[in-house]
C-alpha cells in the first residue's frame, strides 16, 4: 500500500477521533450542567447515550474527562478574559471586567465549575489543579497593563522579568480570593447553608454585578500599591451583559 494512502487513512482516523472526543466533551458538559457534578462514569455514559467503555477509551478515567471538560471551559474563559481586557479603558475597569468574567463563569453553570475544579479523588488533585493554575497565568498576563499604568494612564518603568513575576503572583492572589468568594456565593445561591441564615441569605441575594463591584473595591487598593499609584478616584464602571 502506498505510504500516502496509509498516511491519509491515519489522518482521517485522527480527525475522526478528535471530533468524537470533542463531541463527548460537549455532551458531558451538558449533562453535568443539568444533572450536577457528582455523577459517576456509569451515570455520565447513560445520560450521554454511550457506554462507559467508550468514555474510558477516550478519557482513561473520570479525572481525564474532568480535565477535558476543564480545557473546554478554559478556552471559553480565555476568550472572555481577553475581550474584557480589550474593552476596559482604565486599569480599574480592566480589573473589574476580569472579576466579572470569573463570576459569570461560575454563575453560568456552578455544576460544571465544580466538576472541573473538584478532584474525583485526593490522588487526582494535582492534575485538576492545572485548571486553576491556567486561570492564574491568564489573569497574571492580562494584569500586566494594570501594573504598568498609573491611574492617570502614565506608563511606569517596566520591570521586565520582575514585573512579570509580580503580575503572576498578583494573578494567583486575585484568582484565589475571587475563587473563594465565588464558591461561597454560588453555594449559598444553590441552597447550601453554614448555620447563619441571615448572613447566608444576604450573600445569596447579591447579584453578580454587585459582587463584582464589591470584590473590585477590595482588590483595587492592593493593585494600586503594587503598581505604585493612588487608587482611582473615578466611580467604577460595570461591564455590560454579554450579547
Amino acid at each position: 500500500m502506498p505510504a500516502s494512502r496509509s498516511d491519509g487513512r491515519a489522518t482521517r482516523w485522527d480527525e475522526h477521533r478528535a471530533s468524537r472526543r470533542a463531541e463527548l466533551v460537549r455532551a458531558a458538559r451538558r449533562v453535568v450542567h443539568h444533572r450536577g457534578p457528582d455523577l459517576s462514569m456509569d451515570d455520565l455514559a447513560a445520560e450521554i447515550g454511550t457506554s462507559k467503555s467508550i468514555l474510558y477509551r477516550y478519557f482513561a478515567d473520570k479525572t481525564g474527562l474532568q480535565s477535558a471538560v476543564g480545557e473546554a471551559v478554559l478556552e471559553n474563559l480565555r476568550e472572555a478574559l481577553e475581550a474584557a481586557g480589550r474593552s476596559a479603558a482604565h486599569p480599574r475597569a480592566r480589573l473589574a471586567a476580569m472579576v466579572g468574567v470569573y463570576l459569570e463563569m461560575v454563575e453560568a453553570s456552578s455544576h460544571v465549575y465544580t466538576f472541573v475544579t473538584r478532584p474525583e479523588a485526593v490522588a487526582a488533585a494535582g492534575a485538576l489543579q492545572g485548571f486553576v493554575a491556567e486561570v492564574e497565568d491568564m489573569v497574571g498576563e492580562l494584569l500586566l497593563p494594570v501594573l504598568r499604568h498609573g491611574a492617570s494612564g502614565d506608563t511606569l518603568t517596566a520591570g521586565g522579568a520582575q514585573e512579570r513575576a509580580l503580575a503572576q503572583l498578583w494573578g494567583a492572589g486575585l484568582v484565589g480570593l475571587v475563587r473563594a468568594i465565588a464558591e461561597r456565593w454560588s453555594g449559598h445561591r444553590d441552597g447550601e447553608r453554614t448555620g447563619n441564615r441571615a448572613v447566608d441569605g444576604a450573600v445569596a441575594r447579591l447579584d453578580r454585578h454587585q459582587l463584582t463591584e464589591q470584590i473590585t473595591d477590595w482588590l483595587w487598593e492592593g493593585a494600586s500599591a503594587t503598581a505604585h499609584h493612588a487608587p482611582d478616584p473615578r466611580p467604577a464602571t460595570t461591564r455590560p451583559e454579554p450579547s
